[in-house]
């Protein structure tokens, strides 16, 4: 049955308009619950320039103290009718169209690639849209993107690893391994674990609440170019030794991009090795990811779908090319690893006991125990944990967004259903991962 998006083409192009995010939304937004439902994206042509440049500093204000609550957000539907169409002999593509299209068509996105690992191990990906507007190709299973945050769940299995192999201590701190002459004002810092680090419970806020922060960001918001990028070792270490933690905080869950790039900058130093070198020796190889990596070769280069503007940047209209995002040793572990879909099918299956590759398939497990509980989520080692509806199965997943690029991976373990969704716009809200579970999980219960 042909569905009403098959040749939105042309549709899609001319639906592209320049929404960019209101302020005021986003400033309720980064105050609220991560689960709060409001709208983040309308017009702002009619403003003064006075309201725009009050708005914006509205929203800087509230970007520094939004350290919290996770900025991005699963909206998440009914999955009722769509259980109904799989069971009716309804096809696992015509449900994914119902997802994608859309999205595709109205400009919200230029492309997309879904990945999904069904219950009996085997593995489909489907291509929407164009890899660069116009001129592009189709996506597949080999295209590349940026992954974003999902580049921390890499790093906590790497920490994972590190520790079975002996390198680090289950109880590691960052005084342990920056040595004594690494003396924070706040000794509190200096006690951090490794594990507290990767489970967003050390204290750290999400970044520096800095004027260099500041002043970063206001760059981004006309550029999109990464407002971490000056976070350089000299930097990062000057923050830690300056900065002072609420005690109150120290334990429970705080999303902190800082804390992980820091957990990455650990490892490595321990090992005296890059990131690079430890993510493709004990991580990426023995899991047969061949294209995931923090630098691509320039036959991947080839391969890396063009980055676009979304709900961000601020003062970019939708759909304009961006550069991708450059990382600085630092903060690499936070966000630097690009990805296919074929290769993060590989790292679900993994995930769900499908592919055990020595040593992981006994260390994968650890990383999915819960070590801190939310307010409506738990957090284990690199993965968030939530139940979206009462009666439904807890579903594993990470969010990834940069400049341009946004990637979410999720699965359900008790059912052994894995999602993998690869858009290259900037969009806080994923509207297909979730979704997608849910309708696939409920077509195959009893």
């Amino acid at each position: 049955m042909q569905s009403e998006y098959d040749n939105c083409t042309e549709r899609g192009k001319r639906l592209i308009s320049p929404v960019i995010l209101d302020v005021y939304s986003t400033c309720g937004y980064l105050f609220s619950n991560m689960k709060t439902e409001i709208t983040i994206s309308s017009p702002l042509m009619g403003c003064s320039v006075y309201r725009r440049w009050i708005n914006t500093v509205l929203f800087l204000l509230a970007l520094l103290q939004s350290s919290c609550a996770e900025l991005s957000v699963r909206e998440v539907s009914d999955p009722a009718e769509a259980i109904s169409r799989l069971k009716s002999g309804g096809t696992l593509k015509n449900e994914i169209d119902t997802l994608v299209n859309p999205l595709i068509c109205s400009g919200e996105n230029v492309s997309a690639v879904v990945g999904v690992v069904m219950p009996d191990s085997r593995t489909y990906v489907y291509g929407y849209g164009k890899t660069e507007l116009d001129t592009g190709s189709t996506p597949d299973g080999r295209t590349i993107y940026s992954i974003g945050s999902v580049s921390k769940g890499f790093v906590s299995l790497l920490l994972f690893r590190m520790m079975e192999e002996g390198v680090i201590g289950k109880n590691e701190t960052i005084g342990d391994i920056l040595g004594p002459d690494f003396k924070p004002e706040d000794e509190n810092v200096a006690s951090i674990t490794l594990i507290q680090l990767a489970t967003h419970s050390s204290g750290l806020p999400r970044h520096p609440q800095t004027i260099k922060l500041l002043c970063s960001f206001s760059s981004f918001l006309f550029t999109g170019n990464n407002f971490y990028e000056y976070i350089d070792s000299t930097e990062g270490i000057k923050y830690l030794n300056g900065v002072h933690l609420d005690k109150e905080q120290i334990g429970k869950y705080i999303y902190s991009n800082v804390g992980v790039g820091l957990l990455g900058y650990l490892l490595a130093k321990k090992a005296d090795k890059s990131l690079t070198e430890l993510l493709q020796e004990k991580i990426f190889r023995p899991l047969k990811m061949k294209d995931t990596a923090i630098t691509l070769n320039d036959e991947q280069k080839n391969r890396l779908a063009v980055a676009y503007s979304g709900d961000q940047p601020l003062f970019r209209l939708r759909n304009t090319p961006l550069e991708p995002w450059k990382f600085t040793y630092f903060m690499e572990g936070t966000g630097a690893v690009y990805s296919t879909a074929d290769d993060l099918l590989l790292f679900i299956k993994a995930q769900l006991g499908f592919q055990t590759a020595s040593p992981l398939g006994s260390i994968i497990p650890k990383t999915q125990q819960k070590q801190v509980d939310a307010e409506k989520l738990n957090v284990a080692s690199g993965w968030f944990v939530e139940k979206p509806f009462q009666d439904s199965h807890e579903i594993y997943y990470q969010y990834g967004l940069t400049s341009g690029f946004n990637c979410y991976l999720g699965f359900d373990r008790e059912q052994k259903i894995g999602v993998v969704v690869l858009r290259n716009n900037f969009n806080w809200r994923d509207k297909i991962g979730h979704n997608l579970i849910l309708r696939i999980a409920g077509s195959i219960q009893n």
